[in-house]
């Protein structure tokens, strides 16, 4: 069979100084197995001429694909095209029905266009152009020795889609003898990684054909399994009892099959029993409502989110008693329900959630120490105040007591147990 290996190579000196997450990367490699190609290597590399030829030339001996992400644009740093060029052979030329469209941009915004704008027209001899919908940008595809080098924009909205509107189509065609691959995820919370990979330990080593691996976040565990077989029916016999297994033994800890973030599933579910939400958070300071509005829609089922941080906030905006903070302290039970009830009642919603802890690094006592995290559910015929102690940094905690709020408030939803999460 065809050499089907492949690589990615993300450019940009930013993704090693200033420590900004790389996530094409991830987005890429799982369209490619999705396609039947073997993802073997991927790699980040600093704006440097010397070290992006050696990393493409590397690539380009042991794949048949590799996909280079960044340094397209018309700044100095910029130096995927040229790179690509010196290393191909293939010169530099000057492409004006891609210098045509970037003039009106210009001229649209009645701005005068830099002249170093038009580096953004220079194309590799004998490469094909990817058009760029969402930005100015144009990728490439080069065939060059035994390896297509495909390059694309690095901002990740523009990479995606010219990945589904060109690159996609184009690996589909010049590789249409390859193996069937199936990718499944499951995601879960409330388990910590060895316990999830105890439960599916046999099946991770029952078949040759497929994978199982995990990740571990402060969200939870995510499982992915990856089957791949001769054609599609093959892969659908192959992974159809094992998918079932998978479910059955993680029920009590999957929240969603698929990579649907956990505010995405409270959304739906709320919207399905269509009742409406209020939110108040102290500690973590508006973190559940940015991740509920990050959902598309969600002005369906969310009315509102208070972050009461102080004390006289607790007690201004939602009706807290200020003598039961003073009896109890703003992190206990009895305030969370307070907030909870307060939030539920001044917004006249089914729901009320509120969140109250220490996020650390200082505030702790001995009796309530860093990541010590009440939750309140108020739905109108009984409050839920468990609670938690997480671990990790502040920005950590933050994290996972949001997740876990979303989750109390997704079983409740769904009718089932809560969670004794990992910490």
């Amino acid at each position: 069979m065809r050499n089907l290996n492949a690589e990615i190579i993300a450019t940009g000196s930013e993704l090693l100084w200033d420590g900004r997450p790389e996530t094409n990367s991830i987005y890429l490699a799982d369209r490619l197995i999705e396609l039947g190609f073997e993802p073997i290597h991927k790699s980040v590399v600093g704006d440097e001429e010397r070290w992006m030829a050696e990393a493409i030339r590397q690539a380009a001996s042991r794949a048949a694909v590799v996909l280079i992400t960044g340094g397209l644009g018309p700044t100095e740093d910029d130096l995927t095209k040229k790179v690509v060029s010196r290393i191909t052979g293939r010169r530099l030329i000057l492409q004006e029905k891609l210098l045509e469209p970037l003039r009106r941009r210009f001229v649209e915004r009645a701005q005068a266009m830099p002249a170093q704008i038009e580096r953004q027209a220079l194309m590799p001899a004998r490469s094909v152009v990817i058009q760029n919908p969402t930005g100015s940008a144009p990728g490439l595809i080069l065939h060059w020795e035994n390896s297509y080098l495909i390059c694309l924009p690095g901002v990740p909205h523009e990479m995606r889609s010219m990945y589904e509107a060109t690159v996609r189509p184009f690996l589909l065609q010049r590789f249409p003898s390859r193996p069937w691959n199936a990718l499944h995820f499951f995601r879960t919370y409330g388990l910590m990684e060895s316990a999830v990979n105890e439960r599916l330990a046999d099946l991770m080593i029952a078949h040759r054909q497929v994978r199982i691996g995990l990740s571990a976040k402060p969200t939870g565990v995510d499982v992915r399994i990856v089957g791949r077989g001769r054609n599609k029916e093959e892969v659908r016999i192959l992974l159809e009892g094992l998918l079932r297994k998978v479910e059955e033994r993680l029920a009590d800890v999957l929240y969603t099959r698929g990579l649907d973030e956990m505010e995405a599933v409270v959304g739906r579910l709320l919207r399905e029993r269509r009742m409406k939400l209020a939110v108040a958070e102290s500690c973590t300071g508006g973190l559940i409502g940015h991740r509920l509005t990050q959902v598309p829609g969600s002005s369906d089922y969310l009315d509102r989110v208070e972050v009461c941080y102080s004390n006289r906030a607790k007690v201004d905006a939602l009706g807290v008693p200020a003598e039961l903070i003073e009896a109890n302290g703003a992190v206990s039970a009895p305030v969370v329900a307070a907030m909870a009830r307060g939030i539920r009642r001044r917004a006249g919603t089914d729901i009320g959630l509120a969140v109250t802890g220490i996020a650390g690094p200082g505030g702790a006592t001995p009796e309530k120490p860093v990541g010590l995290v009440y939750f309140g559910l108020d739905d109108g015929r009984a409050v839920q105040t468990p609670f938690v102690r997480f671990s990790g940094d502040r920005a950590a905690i933050k994290l996972r007591a949001s997740q876990h709020a979303l989750d109390l408030l997704r079983r409740a939803l769904s009718g089932t147990t809560p969670a004794s999460p990992s910490r």
